[in-house]
């Protein structure tokens, strides 16, 4: 049996529960099939690597059973290489607030070549990054909107590894330079240190992985899309 919009009973009120339940709000357990159920299940689905289309089949439902976490395939008789501790910490109190970029130093202070390191927060954890470096500098300040852009690249300067991704940040005036800063984005700091002004994730394809897959899951949770705090 497939739920989508307009199916109710109980086995709507059960998937409403599953999915409240690993962190996407259906808006409500009334066992009504509505858009905000759709809407929550479109973000599962994403998050899992599931057809994205708001309807409940088979495997979207064995996915549900399984819980939110992403499966990671192993051998047998193997177990899993935890993401290395010096890469990745645990969030550092009002600085490592939730969906916020922190920086912590800055080399070149003023200039076109500005640097800044810090840490950026999503899904609970931290991770160091490096954004300007080149071109017009780093990262002004201030909120982003931060969506899907490409889930792999294979770009020299934003592949570590062989794992490359990007994320899509909101364009920004920068009072520095006189000018709106566009095509944005979050990705590995792969090549030369540094970015043109976008956050480069600093660490090995193990941290990449780690970082990518809690983008997943802050994107699920708000719906596709959710504000950065930089600063």
């Amino acid at each position: 049996m497939t739920l989508s919009i307009g199916s109710s009973g109980s086995s709507v009120r059960n998937l409403q529960q599953k999915l409240q339940s690993a962190g996407f709000s259906p808006g409500g357990v009334d066992g009504d099939f509505g858009s905000r159920t759709e809407r929550a299940v479109r973000a599962f689905q994403q998050a899992k690597g599931i057809d994205v289309d708001g309807k409940v089949g088979p495997q979207t439902l064995r996915a549900l059973q399984d819980g939110f976490e992403p499966a990671r395939p192993s051998r047998p008789g193997t177990t899993p290489r935890p993401v290395p501790t010096e890469a990745v910490t645990a969030p550092r109190g009002a600085s490592g607030a939730n969906r916020t970029a922190s920086f912590d130093r800055v080399r070149g202070p003023g200039t076109r070549s500005q640097m800044v390191t810090g840490k950026i927060t999503v899904n609970g954890r931290s991770y160091d990054f490096r954004s300007g470096g080149f071109g017009r500098g780093s990262l002004p300040p201030g909120a982003y909107t931060v969506t899907p852009h490409l889930w792999s690249r294979s770009n020299r300067s934003m592949t570590v590894g062989g794992v490359g991704y990007s994320f899509a940040m909101s364009n920004k005036f920068d009072s520095r330079v006189g000018a709106t800063r566009s095509l944005l984005r979050i990705h590995p700091d792969g090549g030369t240190p540094g970015t043109e002004g976008c956050v480069g994730i600093i660490g090995n394809a193990s941290v990449q992985r780690q970082f990518r897959e809690d983008m997943r899951a802050e994107l699920a949770r708000n719906g596709g899309r959710f504000t950065l705090n930089v600063g």
